[in-house]
């Protein structure tokens, strides 16, 4: 879905994030920083969503959302980077990528942890499509409260549609399992271009067509 937001000028927070303070908080590995340094230009903490700044009762689970914008090196971002920022940020995130005058979104669902409150469990990320920057901006989606802008700003950008009475959490439950399901799928395929003996392949591609029937189940 192509979309491309007005964010309040209420809510603007406008501070630059240093990779090194999202190192000290995060603690992300040498490939990671590898990826922060080819990858990302500069990093800024936008915008600040909450009933202060957009005057929408927080009486959920959200309290805030922080949009994040990361000026970009390259067209494409690891999500090993949008994690680490996540990680840092105790907080819904929702990120703004920009990259040679185009815009997308990004962002995971994430929740307290049941069993540690004070963390943060993030499924996987959800993106939308690359936006020309001169494009209309779009108000943000109404909402009653901020569990529900949170919900609507990540269905508008999930890779799959909402089943009738799925939940956000369900939806990015099988979002992960999908993607899962496809990465076996491509170590199978793999396997099998390497495989000699025709019983072994007859066996493997009876297994990828039952994950390719559990694929297609799952993208409905």
């Amino acid at each position: 879905m192509k979309v491309l937001y007005h964010f309040p000028k209420a809510a603007t927070f406008g501070r630059v994030l240093p990779k090194s303070k999202i190192y000290d908080f995060a603690k992300p590995g040498k490939k990671v920083k590898d990826r922060f340094v080819q990858e990302v230009e500069k990093i800024t903490w936008a915008y600040k969503l909450s009933p202060e700044t957009i005057n929408i009762p927080a009486n959920g689970v959200v309290r805030e959302i922080q949009v994040i914008t990361i000026a970009l090196k390259l067209d494409t971002l690891s999500q090993n980077v949008l994690q680490t920022i996540d990680k840092a940020i105790p907080s819904p995130l929702f990120f703004v990528l920009g990259y040679n005058g185009k815009t997308r979104y990004a962002a995971a669902y994430k929740r307290p942890s049941e069993a540690d409150k004070s963390k943060w469990v993030v499924g996987s990320y959800f993106e939308s499509e690359w936006t020309d920057e001169e494009a209309a901006p779009t108000e943000l989606p109404v909402a009653l409260n901020m569990d529900g802008l949170y919900q609507s700003l990540l269905k508008r950008i999930a890779p799959l549609p909402l089943r009738k009475g799925e939940s956000l959490g369900e939806l990015a439950t099988r979002v992960d399992e999908l993607k899962a399901k496809e990465r076996t799928a491509q170590q199978l395929e793999a396997r099998m271009k390497k495989e000699k003996q025709f019983n072994r392949k007859v066996e493997m591609n009876r297994t990828l067509n039952l994950l390719n029937q559990e694929i297609d189940e799952l993208q409905l």
